[in-house]
């Protein structure tokens, strides 16, 4: 088997500007590890445990994923169709950071410093992601985009499941902004990046 890893802190760097340290223990050709001890190291506490193993068998953290059900997409008329989507993790090497605004208020106080503040609730969590589709023995590159450009396509609130995202108590998320490019010189890596509201059922009350 060819030795295929991508370096995968380099292409973030290229792409997006970022420098995340990713690091692979051993190569995947088929040779014998070097005879190494790891005995004193202390393993990362149980919150740090991966929730996802890529092709590799490495472990992946904090991994998300867009549930499968049926969801509301519009057609080239322009009319509203339902299609049904299976469930899809994000590619491995994708990264989130999150972001919340609150309402509030501020009043100017005559003769005094400062003002008086007045909180009216948050605004939506504002989720940016970005990452890398890398070709993979079972799923290319493309392949990985295609899908990705499906669930962009929607026209409906995108069902979510992950650690980060039940961390904000975010279940539901939907598309606000999309872009991506080909690395060049590899054909095999497709950078993205979107943007992500929070999505949830607001009741208004009624007199």
């Amino acid at each position: 088997m060819a030795d295929i890893r991508y370096n995968v802190s380099q292409l973030f760097q290229a792409a997006f500007g970022i420098n995340s340290p990713v690091y692979i223990t051993e190569p995947l050709q088929k040779q014998a590890p070097a005879n190494l001890s790891f005995k004193g190291i202390e393993t990362l506490p149980e919150y740090y445990k991966a929730d996802a193993v890529s092709w590799m068998g490495t472990p992946i953290m904090f991994s998300a994923s867009f549930l499968g059900r049926s969801y509301k997409r519009y057609t080239p008329q322009g009319e509203i169709e339902l299609v049904k989507m299976s469930d899809f993790r994000l590619p491995a090497a994708t990264m989130f950071s999150f972001r919340r605004a609150h309402n509030i208020t501020r009043t100017n106080l005559l003769g005094n410093n400062g003002t008086v503040k007045e909180i009216y609730g948050f605004d939506d969590w504002v989720i940016d992601v970005r990452g890398l589709c890398l070709d993979e023995p079972n799923q290319s590159a493309h392949e990985q985009l295609e899908q990705l450009l499906q669930w962009e396509n929607l026209a409906d609130g995108i069902d979510v499941s992950g650690a980060l995202f039940e961390q904000r108590r975010i279940s539901r998320v939907c598309f606000s902004d999309w872009s991506d490019n080909l690395q060049q010189g590899s054909s095999g890596v497709i950078a993205f990046q979107f943007q992500l509201f929070s999505d949830e059922d607001i009741i208004l009350a009624t007199s």
